[in-house]
C-alpha cells in the first residue's frame, strides 16, 4: 500500500522534492516569452543580448565603489583638493607650466596654518593712515543699521536695520541690488523679520544668507534667487548673534534666552541647543573649527564652545577696576567679541575696556581700559559725571594683526596686535558721528575695506539718540603705502 505524504513533507520537504516544480515553471515562462516575441518585434528588449557574466561584474564593481577605506577616502579626498587648488590658480592667472609642486605646496601650507590657528599675518604696517574722508561710500536706511554681513568674495554685502528690513548691496558701485522688506510686528505670517534685524551671517559658499531678529526668528535666504528658503523659531528669545563656520554650513545662533542653537542649513534642520551663559548672550564669532565663543552681557564670561567635545571653557571678565580722575569704573557687560584666529579673540563692553584673550589663559592677555575715552552727563543728585564710550562694535581682520573698534564717541579706530598677540596698540582713529552698531573687514583684489553700520541709537536700546548722524553704512578703503607714494 503507497504511503501517505503528509502537509509537512510538500512545504518543508527535500531540495529534489523541488526541482520539479522550478523546471516546469522555467518551461512555462520560456514558453510564454516565446508566444510573445512575435508581438514584440524587432527592436525589442528580447533583440538585446544581456550577458550575465556583465551583470555580474557590474554588480561587483558596484560592490568595490561601496566598501571604501578610510584611507582610500583621504586619499580621493586629497586628491580633489589638490585639483580644486590647481582650478583656483588657473583662475588667478598662472598657466599650467607654472602651477607646479611649490606652489601647490604653499597653498596646502596656508590652509593648514589658517585651519590650526597659527596663521598671522603682519598687514597693519602696510597701510597709510589717516584715511581721507572724501574717499568714503555711503548709502542710508531709514532707521538705524544694526548688522552686516560679507560675502566671502567680497563681491557683495547685507545690511539689518531696526526699520526690520534687509537690503543686499554691491560692494564696488554701493548700488542697491535687492530689498528684503520688513513687516509690521502684528503680522504673523510674513517672509521676513517682523522687529529688528539684529543679526546677519552668509555662508562661505555664498549660497545662504541667515538673519535674525527681535522677533525670534532665523531666516535662511537664497542669496542666488533672493528668497526665502526656511524659517527656524526655536529660539525663546530675540536672535542677537549668528556665525557660519568658514568652509562649512554650519550655522550658530546665539540669542537672548541664554542659548547657544546649532543648525545644518545644507539640510535646513536643528541639531542642538548650547546651556551655560547666565544672562542674555548678545555676540557670537567662529572660524574653521568646530567651535564659537560667545559674551553674555551681564554675566560677564566669555565662552568658547567645543562642539564635538560637547564641552566650555569660561573666561571671566576685567575684574579690575579702570580709573580716571579719581573715578573708578567696573565692568558689568560683555557685549561684543571677535576672533582673531583659533586661538585668540578680542572682546568689548560698557566699561569701555577692549580685552585680549588666549584660549589657554582665564584671565585677558592684555586689557585696554577706556579704548574710545569718556563721556561727561549730568546727574540729577551728583551733578557733572563722566562714564566711559561703550565698545559697541569689533571687527578683525582675520589671521592678522589688524583690528577696529566702534562706540559712539565720533570715531572708529583701528589697533596693532604686537609681542606675538600679546598686546596691541593704536594705528589711526576714523572720524564717524553716530553709534558704530557693526564692523566688518573685506578684502577685494588685494584691496582692504572696511565697513560701518551705523545709526541715531544703539542697536539694542534707545537710552541715547544722536541727531546729527545718519543711518545707513559707510564703506572705506585701507590705502597701502605704495598707492600714496606712487602718487
Amino acid at each position: 500500500m503507497p504511503k501517505k505524504r503528509n502537509l509537512s513533507d510538500t512545504t518543508n520537504g527535500d531540495k529534489s522534492s523541488k526541482r520539479p516544480n522550478k523546471k516546469w515553471k522555467k518551461k512555462e515562462i520560456e514558453q510564454e516569452e516565446k508566444e510573445s516575441s512575435d508581438d514584440i518585434g524587432p527592436g525589442g528588449i528580447d533583440d538585446e543580448e544581456i550577458d550575465s557574466d556583465d551583470i555580474n561584474d557590474q554588480e561587483e564593481s558596484d560592490e568595490e565603489e561601496i566598501i571604501e577605506t578610510s584611507t582610500e577616502k583621504r586619499r580621493r579626498l586629497a586628491k580633489q583638493y589638490i585639483e580644486s587648488i590647481k582650478e583656483d590658480l588657473d583662475e588667478t592667472g598662472f598657466d599650467a607650466e607654472d602651477i607646479d609642486q611649490d606652489l601647490i605646496a604653499e597653498r596646502l601650507r596656508k590652509d593648514v596654518l589658517e585651519q590650526t590657528g597659527r596663521a598671522h599675518r603682519i598687514i597693519a604696517d602696510t597701510f597709510s593712515f589717516p584715511i581721507d574722508p572724501g574717499t568714503m561710500k555711503s548709502r542710508r536706511h531709514e532707521l538705524s543699521v544694526t548688522c552686516i554681513a560679507i560675502a566671502e568674495s567680497g563681491q557683495f554685502f547685507y545690511t539689518g536695520s531696526k526699520d526690520h528690513s534687509i537690503i543686499k548691496w554691491c560692494i564696488k558701485t554701493g548700488k542697491r541690488l535687492h530689498v528684503f522688506p520688513g513687516g509690521r510686528k502684528e503680522v504673523k505670517k510674513f517672509d521676513g523679520h517682523t522687529n529688528h534685524v539684529l543679526a546677519l551671517a552668509v555662508s562661505s559658499d555664498e549660497n545662504y544668507m541667515a538673519s535674525g531678529g527681535s522677533d525670534k526668528k532665523i531666516n535662511i535666504w537664497s542669496t542666488k534667487e533672493d528668497k526665502l528658503l526656511k524659517c527656524f523659531t526655536q529660539h525663546k528669545d530675540s536672535v542677537s548673534g549668528l556665525a557660519f563656520r568658514k568652509g562649512n554650513n554650519q550655522l550658530y545662533s546665539a540669542s537672548q534666552d541664554r542659548t547657544v542653537k546649532v543648525w545644518n542649513v545644507d539640510e535646513l534642520c536643528y541639531v542642538e541647543t548650547l546651556f551655560g551663559h547666565q544672562d542674555q548672550i548678545l555676540a557670537i564669532d567662529t572660524l574653521s573649527r568646530e567651535r564659537c565663543v560667545t559674551v553674555g552681557s551681564r554675566d560677564r564670561t566669555c565662552r568658547l564652545w567645543k562642539i564635538v567635545e560637547g564641552s566650555q571653557l569660561v573666561f571671566r571678565g576685567n575684574t579690575k577696576c579702570a580709573t580716571e580722575d579719581g573715578q573708578a569704573f567696573q565692568e558689568g557687560s560683555l557685549d561684543v567679541v571677535a576672533m582673531i584666529d583659533e586661538d585668540n579673540f578680542l572682546s568689548g563692553g560698557d566699561s569701555g575696556a577692549i580685552s585680549l584673550w588666549n584660549i589657554n589663559k582665564k584671565k585677558p592677555v592684555f586689557v585696554h581700559n577706556i579704548a574710545h575715552g569718556l563721556q561727561t552727563y549730568d546727574s540729577e543728585s551728583e551733578g557733572p559725571l563722566k562714564n566711559p564710550y561703550w565698545i559697541t562694535s569689533l571687527a578683525t581682520v582675520k589671521y592678522s594683526d589688524l583690528f577696529a573698534s566702534g562706540s559712539y564717541d565720533g570715531n572708529i579706530r583701528l589697533w596693532k596686535l604686537i609681542d606675538n598677540i600679546r598686546s596691541f596698540v593704536p594705528l589711526t582713529e576714523i572720524s564717524l558721528i553716530g553709534f558704530v552698531n557693526a564692523l566688518q573687514f573685506a578684502t577685494i583684489e588685494d584691496k582692504t575695506f572696511l565697513i560701518a553700520g551705523v545709526g541715531q541709537e544703539h542697536k539694542l536700546g534707545r537710552w541715547k539718540r544722536i541727531k546729527n548722524a545718519r543711518n545707513g553704512w559707510r564703506l572705506m578703503e585701507l590705502p597701502l603705502k605704495s598707492q600714496n607714494n606712487s602718487k
